[in-house]
Parts: C-alpha cells; sequence; structure tokens
C-alpha cells in the first residue's frame, strides 16, 4: 500500500519526557529521512514518486510502498534498542529480547502460550525436558489447543510423542535442511543418524571410524576422494551440523584419562531414523513363514543403489 512522509501522531510518553518530532523543521525532517532511507536500503521501502531532498528542503510529499513480507521478518523487541545501556553484546541481545514480566495469571498464561508457540514455530522438535515445569505443565495441559491453532494458521502437523512435539510441514518448504538428502552428504548424514539411534553416546572418534569404514563400503557411489586420509572428518563434520540443526543429537564436552574430546548424544527424535533387522519371505510361501532375518547393515548399503 503506498505511503507518504506525514507528521507521526504524538506519543504520550515521549511528549512527558520532553521529546517531540513534529517535522516542522528541517532537522526534524531530516531525522526522518535517515530513517526512511535506511528502510529503503533494507528493501522495506520502494520509492513510487517523489524524492527525500524535495521533502527535506520544501516539505513535498514522497510517495512509497511497504513491502510487508520483508517488514515481518525484521527483528523486532519488546523496548528500543537505544534505551538499552548494557555494552557488551550478549548483554545488550538479552535485553533487547527480554519479555515483560507477567504480573497475573491471564499474562502468565499469555506469555507461556505466546513462547511454547514461538519455539514450535522456530525449532524442528520441542523437548519436554528442556522446558522449566511451569512450561511443560501448561503445555502438556495445552498442547492440542496451542497445535490446532498453529495447524490451522500455517497447515503443519503436529507430531506428539512422550518426549515433546515436533510440528511437521507435509510440503517440505519451511526448512533449508532437510532430511534425508541424495548425494553423498545426505547419505552419509543418514547412515550416522542410523548408527546413533541405537546408542545414547557415542564419542566423536568411535563416529569417525564409523563414517571411515562407510567411505570404503560405499566408494563407488560417493564422490571422489571420500576415502582419502582425513576426508572422514569434513563428512562427519557436515553430518554432524545438520544433524544439530535438526535437534536429533547434542554435542558435549567429555573429559576423560585421555583428556577431553566431544561426545555426540543422541535425542529422543533420531529414534525415527533406526531401522529394525527386515526379513525376506521366498515368493509364494506362506505369510507365517519366512527366512532368517538379514542384518540391518547390508539393506543400508543395498539401498545405497536407491539413494543415488
Amino acid at each position: 500500500m503506498p505511503t507518504t512522509c506525514s507528521p507521526p501522531p504524538a506519543e504520550p510518553g515521549l511528549a512527558a519526557a520532553g521529546f517531540t518530532l513534529t517535522l516542522d523543521t528541517r532537522g526534524d525532517r531530516a531525522d526522518l529521512v535517515a530513517v526512511v532511507r535506511l528502510l529503503l536500503a533494507w528493501g522495506v521501502l520502494s520509492r513510487v514518486a517523489g524524492d527525500e531532498d524535495a521533502y527535506l528542503s520544501a516539505g513535498a510529499d514522497v510517495l512509497y510502498d511497504v513491502r510487508r513480507p520483508v517488514l515481518g521478518v525484521l527483528l523486532t523487541g519488546s523496548r528500543g534498542p537505544s534505551t538499552i545501556t548494557a555494552r557488551a553484546f550478549e548483554a545488550r541481545l538479552l535485553a533487547l529480547t527480554a519479555e515483560p514480566v507477567a504480573e497475573t495469571d491471564e499474562l502468565r498464561n499469555q506469555a507461556l502460550r505466546r513462547m511454547l508457540t514461538r519455539t514450535l514455530l522456530d525449532e524442528p522438535v520441542l523437548y519436554y525436558d528442556e522446558l522449566a515445569e511451569d512450561e511443560r505443565a501448561y503445555l502438556v495441559a495445552q498442547r492440542h489447543n496451542i497445535t490446532g491453532r498453529i495447524s490451522e494458521a500455517t497447515g503443519l502437523l503436529p507430531e506428539l510423542r512422550a518426549e515433546g512435539i515436533a510440528m511437521v510441514d507435509p510440503d517440505d518448504e519451511l526448512t533449508d535442511v532437510r532430511m534425508p538428502e541424495q548425494r553423498t552428504d545426505g547419505h552419509v548424514t543418514l547412515l550416522v543418524a542410523e548408527y546413533l539411534a541405537g546408542r545414547v553416546r557415542v564419542p566423536r572418534g568411535e563416529l569417525l571410524a564409523f563414517v571411515r569404514r562407510a567411505a570404503q563400503a560405499h566408494a563407488s557411489y560417493w564422490r571422489k576422494g571420500v576415502t582419502d586420509t582425513g576426508a572422514e572428518i569434513d563428512l562427519l563434520d557436515i553430518a554432524l551440523e545438520k544433524l544439530a540443526a535438526l535437534r536429533l543429537i547434542e554435542l558435549d564436552t567429555e573429559v576423560t584419562r585421555d583428556g577431553t574430546g566431544t561426545v555426540i548424544r543422541s535425542r529422543p527424535a533420531i529414534a525415527r531414523f533406526a531401522l529394525a533387522e527386515p526379513t525376506i519371505r521366498e515368493p509364494g510361501s506362506p505369510s507365517g513363514s519366512q527366512t532368517a532375518p538379514i542384518p540391518t547393515r547390508k539393506a543400508t548399503a543395498d539401498a545405497a543403489s536407491t539413494i543415488f
């Protein structure tokens, strides 16, 4: 929708503090022009007619279009950055994103509902064990209402489990990290996920050895160089980055007799990538008759030809 530069309505709080912006003086208009030009540079506004210099010198009108998709993704907070006195970056960010303290039960419930809704939309998985007691109690009691509203507004489908909740995108459009994927890195990630699904914690060294063996087994399917010395490091780093982004694992530091090392801890949602031992029935055999189970790893190896 086109918009023009016009005097903003008076803010009682600012007026009481002695701050006024009437746009009657060149200095006031220069302040507004500086803000408008910043929004133009960010792509929030696009100029339709007029010019800022003409507005600055003579108060002439300037017409803009507001690009709401860009405006909707700009960082916003409950207080202005200029009101924050902290100097350290982390402290400033914490103050900028701090939520007002709720003083009534209704306001506290609204704050919980807003926080939980935001988390379900932002994170691939919300685990109950990461929530405070009051947050977990509210989510358990209101999970159907909260997830129902999200589904109605976004089309995401709730997946409710004993360990937590995930909002699943059936169209696969709302993520830049997909699982599973094709090609070498996607196959490595899938194999690492399957390996971790049956274990609570795995040292990084053990995973490096696993990827090294997998590279030898799938060398004919994967890209060139995967069997070179040290190639497993990059392959594993890419896989772990994806799995951590999807909240399927956590990376911890552990102190042992041999020193400090990285340990990968599996989160509950990774269990969806576990493979049971498959069985094969001979053609024409009764449904109750079947051959002995085939090792899971063999089935995964054969699946490589399908993935590539």
